[in-house]
């Protein structure tokens, strides 16, 4: 079993709910966080278990100069975004930033893990399901752009042992979604009025689905694909990472199939 578990964007919402359900299974959460150094510690206490790591993405370095935690697992939750809705009106420095938090900062932290810090077992992405470009801007450039980096550090890890995985939730009830609702001119109800039921997932449903990744399915092959977007599914759809097609708006194809018996594939 893993027991120590590095998260990315642990004091967000999703980060802090993958940190609860890693605590609650016994692991030991790494609470990574860039700026709010309190709601990580909050995130810890809660827990009743893990310890706060402050990791910068953008900086070569991540800001640990070379001292980085040991962890059999990381998972890459943190994120940025610009209320830029325009990827033809986005400023080149814009673009530059997201794609350097959003894809090249999970393969900086990936690579010294796998350099500095030996017994890397399981690396999982958590992406959106603005990798499939459904929306514009830079956001949905940079999250296809973090996909294309889970996809290949997979081809390479795989044959090392290395379980890759890719967790891709649509919209979910947190700070940040209302931030990024707010930007392009929504309410977060206005925005589930466009759901299934009328709800959008909750962090915990992410934060246990990735739980249930790390340490029910650890038996399994890995390359999971698990998209849970409730515009077009009740429950999260499992596919293989190559399974591309699952990320198209098609009425024909079970992610976008509303029976609830959507699940495991």
């Amino acid at each position: 079993m893993i027991d120590r578990v590095l998260i990315s964007g642990g004091s967000g919402g999703i980060g802090g709910a993958m940190a609860l359900a890693c605590a609650a299974r016994g692991a030991w959460p790494l609470v990574g966080y860039c700026a709010n150094e309190r709601l990580a510690r909050e995130t810890v206490r809660r827990g009743g278990a893990g310890e706060t790591v402050r990791i910068d993405l953008e900086r070569e370095d991540l800001g640990l100069a070379g001292c980085l935690p040991a962890a059999g697992a990381v998972v890459h939750c943190a994120g940025a975004y610009i209320g830029q809705r325009s990827l033809a009106q986005s400023s080149s420095a814009e673009v530059r930033r997201l794609l350097e938090i959003n894809a090249l900062g999970p393969l900086r932290l990936t690579q010294a893990l796998l350099t500095q810090a030996p017994g890397l077992r399981h690396v999982v992405f958590v992406l959106s399901t603005a990798v499939a470009c459904r929306g514009t801007g830079p956001y949905p450039l940079s999250k296809a752009a973090g996909l294309a980096v889970c996809k290949l550090l997979a081809n390479e890890l795989t044959p090392r042992g290395i379980r890759v995985d890719a967790i891709v939730p649509g919209w979910t009830d947190t700070e940040a979604a209302r931030s990024i609702a707010r930007a392009t001119g929504r309410s977060l109800d206005e925005i589930r009025s466009q759901h299934l039921d009328g709800r959008i997932l909750a962090p915990s449903e992410v934060g246990e689905l990735c739980a249930q990744l790390l340490f029910d399915v650890s038996a399994r092959p890995g390359g999971h694909l698990v998209v849970w977007d409730r515009r077009d599914a009740r429950n999260p759809v499992w596919l293989g990472l190559g399974d591309m097609l699952a990320l198209t708006p098609d009425h024909n194809h079970p992610l976008t199939n509303n029976d609830t018996s959507c699940g495991r594939k």
